[in-house]
């Protein structure tokens, strides 16, 4: 997906990787009036289809259903104001289905999937305030569930491909100013909220109105100074909500004078007790720039903004450097010539037990790989210290691409080529155990992404889930719950032939 890295000037900028609500019931009600819609999927073959189920409640009469894609047949009653129809796709994607009864409307969105695991049940995008018209990215479930966050910034995605793209081609070619000012829609907009109740507090300073400014405060570079595509991202966590969606938004970022450059690459916690918890992330700066992502921790507090560090301005087109105190500090987890991203922690009774982190925006040959940092003394974080143990090619399989781990006591859950897969794990929780194949089982896929695209994306991919990854899951009710982030064709940019791939936030339960 997306995460920031260190350009040869030194700037936290973003760089390209693209591969080519625990709840059944959601409703709204009008009056004493209520719906609620719930989604079962149907396994194919081909296409899974939805049943979806809607139950009346204070009225009486026949619901009306809707769906934006897909067929939707005729609901049939099935008692004490119970109905159900079939939702049959055509194509992977979002399926949105609206029920209405009156002035009553209830709607959720179903995920159709290439593919999903027999274990596991119907994958739904998360409701409520989370998925926006911009980016969301970096998903992670607090380990209660009932807590979730996102990264977010208010712009296309595909603004990335744009500025990559050869200027022959409506590109930037990878500069904005040299050997002209490049303009183009999605690089020069917003799209998405910059305020509540979506995204309260969302730094602004490089913004006027839906303009993106292209400034950068902390580096002393004033408007349209910036000649690369510098992009404003925050992490907001999100509170559960009686009905299964998520609300309540509040911040968790740095502060580098407003400009939202720096930030975290992957979250991951450990409760401390009450809101308290121990926030980890990935964070490159002139302090790690020499040896790249480095893993730090920082203690926050769920339900309030958070700042993880405050950044001070040197000399203009000089980066910013770190004010002191610096509530972040490093964890370290021993030698790193490269990248330590997307951290997530293992723990067992409240104590940290292992840091699992990826090398994705390696350039070298590991580029793809998942380590184990097992805690061989002291403890996590301050005195810990760790065998680290790049895991065996049964599971960093040779040509794949495997990153943003997450490992739990059944095994290890994972991104591979942009699909989310995981492999079972039944060894001891140790640095040799891990590292031998024995242990593992091949991996299988959980969510399939869309492959049906031969040979780039046309308008005739609208639609279609392409990437899916950033596993993350909690027990939710007694029920495991995954989530995810996938990203659909939005459109096609008619400058360049681009797509406009818009990244969400999604779940599914496993079954039983």
């Amino acid at each position: 997906m997306v995460r920031p890295f260190c350009s040869p000037s030194g700037i936290a900028f973003f760089v390209l990787a693209l591969c080519a609500n625990a709840c059944n019931g959601g409703g709204s009600s009008g009056g004493s009036t209520s719906l609620s819609l719930a989604f079962e999927r149907v396994p194919g073959p081909g296409l899974d289809a939805v049943q979806v189920t809607v139950t009346v409640l204070g009225a009486s009469g026949t619901p009306v259903l809707d769906a934006e894609r897909g067929s939707l047949s005729t609901p049939a009653a099935l008692g004490n104001g119970t109905f159900s129809a079939l939702l049959t796709p055509t194509t992977t994607g979002e399926h949105r289905v609206t029920a209405s009864l009156g002035a009553t409307v209830s709607a959720r969105t179903a995920l159709v999937l290439q593919d999903v695991h027999a274990d596991w049940g119907q994958p739904q995008a998360v409701e409520g305030l989370v998925n926006t018209e911009g980016y969301e990215d970096g998903i992670t479930i607090a380990p209660d569930g009932e807590t979730l966050f996102v990264q977010y910034g208010p712009f296309r995605w595909s603004s990335l491909l744009v500025f990559q793209e050869p200027r022959a081609n409506g590109g930037c070619e990878g500069n904005r100013l040299v050997p002209v000012r490049c303009s183009h829609p999605w690089i020069d907009t917003t799209t998405g909220p910059l305020a509540g109740p979506e995204r309260p507090g969302f730094f602004t300073g490089r913004f006027s109105g839906t303009t993106q400014l292209h400034n950068a405060a902390s580096w002393g570079l004033g408007v349209d100074g910036s000649p690369v595509l510098a992009l404003t991202t925050m992490f907001y966590g999100f509170r559960r909500q009686p009905d299964g969606s998520f609300a309540d938004p509040f911040s968790l970022a740095f502060d580098d004078l407003g400009d939202g450059i720096i930030g975290p690459f992957g979250l991951g916690f450990l409760p401390l007790g009450g809101e308290d918890h121990l926030a980890v992330f990935a964070l490159q700066d002139t302090t790690t720039v020499a040896t790249g992502f480095d893993v730090h921790s920082c203690e926050v507090v769920f339900g309030q903004d958070n700042t993880l560090g405050v950044y001070a301005a040197t000399t203009p087109g000089n980066p910013p450097v770190r004010s002191l105190p610096f509530p972040s500090t490093l964890v370290d987890l021993g030698d790193n010539s490269g990248t330590q991203g997307n951290p997530s922690l293992y723990v067992q009774n409240d104590v940290v037990l292992s840091v699992w982190t990826d090398d994705e925006y390696d350039e070298d040959a590991d580029t793809g790989k998942i380590t184990a940092h097992v805690l061989a003394s002291g403890v996590f974080p301050a005195t810990g210290s760790y065998a680290t143990v790049l895991l065996p090619e049964i599971v960093n399989q040779p040509g794949t691409s495997a990153i943003q781990p997450t490992f739990r006591d059944e095994g290890l859950y994972f991104t591979q080529d942009t699909s989310v897969a995981f492999a079972a794990y039944a060894g001891a929780h140790d640095a040799s155990s891990l590292a031998s194949e024995l242990n593992w089982s091949p991996p299988v896929t959980l969510l399939q992404k869309d492959t049906t695209i031969a040979a780039g994306i046309t308008a005739g991919d609208i639609g279609k889930i392409i990437a899916i990854g950033e596993p993350t899951l909690a027990t939710v009710g007694g029920r495991l719950v995954l989530y995810f982030v996938y990203a659909w064709v939005r459109d096609i940019d008619p400058i360049t032939g681009l797509p406009d791939l818009d990244f969400q936030a999604g779940w599914v339960e496993r079954n039983g």
